[in-house]
């Protein structure tokens, strides 16, 4: 069956940012050139470049395109179960930023400090991220907790949380329970009695 050159145009962007994710997680932001996504690829410059005419824009397409993949990851791990206590949710987020993809992610939100280029692309997809997030949070979490005044604030805090200790525990041995156990206090505080 021959494919549309629609297809094939999709077929080389999703090898190219699957390429790019790969480079992150296996060499880093300083690793990953062009050159060696290209290389990881199977694909000339020319072809990463016709499609993303920056490397700041490959780059945050490779974040849109990760985030999409570890973000449906955690929908599907609680898929049809509603309900979902505090505990429960902030270990699958947990696990969720100890992937490598995410890792991969986390690594280009610090490269982007001190990279106007990747910021700026960054600051574009991160609003429908967040959103997502939150989505998630409303379907998955007990509709008590869900119904809590700040939960929007309390799904934020979870987020930096977790993430902050992820980053962490690639450095140092950081007790991922500290956190998920205050987080759950604090739930435990705004929960009405």
């Amino acid at each position: 069956m021959t494919r549309t050159q629609a297809e094939r145009r999709a077929s080389t962007q999703a090898k190219i940012l699957d390429a790019t994710v790969e480079a992150l997680v296996h060499v880093g932001y300083a690793g990953a050139s062009t050159t060696e996504i290209c290389k990881r690829a199977g694909v000339s410059q020319g072809a990463l470049f016709r499609y993303w005419p920056t490397k700041g824009e490959l780059l945050a397409d490779a974040a849109k395109h990760l985030l999409g993949r570890v973000t449906e990851a955690y929908e599907q791990a609680f898929a049809g179960r509603g309900g979902v206590g505090a505990r429960e949710a902030l270990e699958g987020l947990w696990e969720t930023y100890r992937q490598p993809d995410l890792q991969a992610a986390v690594e280009l939100y610090v490269a982007a400090r001190t990279d106007p280029e990747l910021a700026a692309a960054l600051a574009r997809i991160e609003p429908a991220h967040r959103a997502n997030l939150h989505r998630i949070a409303v379907q998955v979490l007990d509709p008590g907790l869900v119904a809590l005044p700040g939960f929007s604030d309390f799904v934020e805090l979870a987020l930096a949380a977790v993430q902050g200790a992820a980053m962490s525990a690639a450095v140092v041995d950081a007790s991922h329970d500290v956190v998920l156990g205050a987080l759950e206090q604090v739930v435990n505080l705004l929960a009405p009695r």
